[in-house]
């Protein structure tokens, strides 16, 4: 890492100024430091500014060319799970590419074109049994991952045989999101909370802070994240209208199975997602007077 012009110049001149012909010439003493004895004015501080920046820009050069043959290397990194996650997510749909190659074209297309193409928003590879799956999804119209469609799925699936290793097997996993059924025991303080006729808790200003927080913790999991219930209990403690939070039950399964599974502490999402397909609340006000 580059050192600053500072510390470059401190560490020139503190060597210069205890030579013997140095000290000689100006009549120094050897007790002071360059500061001491030049003014910043001076001709030899405006110097030594001068070579310090010069050597401050080489090195700086240099963290710039390391950086970049850093980034090639791991570019070139075949084999590896991370190099499919970046190949996958590099797929662009409706384009080809380069001829005897794994990668496009993209100097006519703009930022924007670029960004569309790339269809594959979330992607995560694991391994088992000399089988590379990976996992992958878009983006919807609210930013949330979501299933593939059938043209886009089979153009990707064509890219991977293309670029894969030989080999190696490919297996892409493009699944709806999960099923999620959360039951929740919520007891609250009705000084900040009320219950409508609905059996909906809400605040003054008519928001619904028990759902939209079990809504945010979900929503905000990163792709093919666990779900710890942990996780989402402390998030409802930390609610100001909530007094006691309590779990009583989360049940998860693949969107195309049919048995449930209640989750046990925590759970990783077989499509790498879930969408929330019940959340029944049990409101109850909490007393510490009986």
């Amino acid at each position: 890492m580059a050192r600053t012009i500072e510390d470059i110049k401190n560490g020139m001149t503190a060597e210069w100024i205890r030579q013997p012909a140095v000290m000689s010439a100006y009549g120094l003493d050897g007790k002071k430091t360059f500061k001491d004895c030049f003014s910043a004015a001076s001709l030899e501080n405006i110097l030594f500014y001068v070579f310090a920046f010069a050597v401050w820009s080489l090195e700086s050069l240099f963290d710039m060319h390391r950086q970049e043959v850093e980034q090639l290397i791991e570019g070139l990194e075949p084999h590896t799970l991370r190099w499919y996650v970046a190949k996958t997510k590099a797929y662009m749909q409706g384009c080809k590419l380069v001829a005897d190659s794994d990668y496009y074209d993209t100097s006519a297309m703009s930022p924007t074109d670029i960004e569309t193409a790339k269809v594959v928003k979330y992607a995560v590879a694991t391994e088992s049994n000399t089988v590379v799956y990976i996992k992958v999804a878009r983006q919807d119209a609210d930013g949330n991952p979501a299933k593939l469609t059938d043209t886009q799925l089979a153009g990707l699936r064509s890219y991977l045989d293309e670029i894969k290793d030989a080999g190696v097997s490919v297996q892409v996993r493009n699944e709806p999101a999960d099923d999620m059924r959360i039951a929740l025991v919520i007891y609250y303080d009705p000084t900040l909370l009320s219950v409508d006729g609905n059996g909906a808790g809400i605040l003054s200003d008519g928001s619904e802070p028990v759902r939209e927080t079990v809504q945010s913790v979900i929503t905000g999991l990163p792709f093919n994240g666990v779900f710890r219930k942990s996780d989402l209990m402390a998030a409802l403690q930390a609610l100001p209208c909530v007094e006691v939070a309590d779990i009583a039950e989360v049940k998860v399964k693949p969107h195309n199975s049919q048995e449930w599974q209640t989750v046990s502490g925590f759970n990783r999402p077989y499509s790498g997602y879930y969408s929330i397909n019940s959340l029944t609340v049990d409101y109850q006000p909490y007393k510490t007077v009986e």
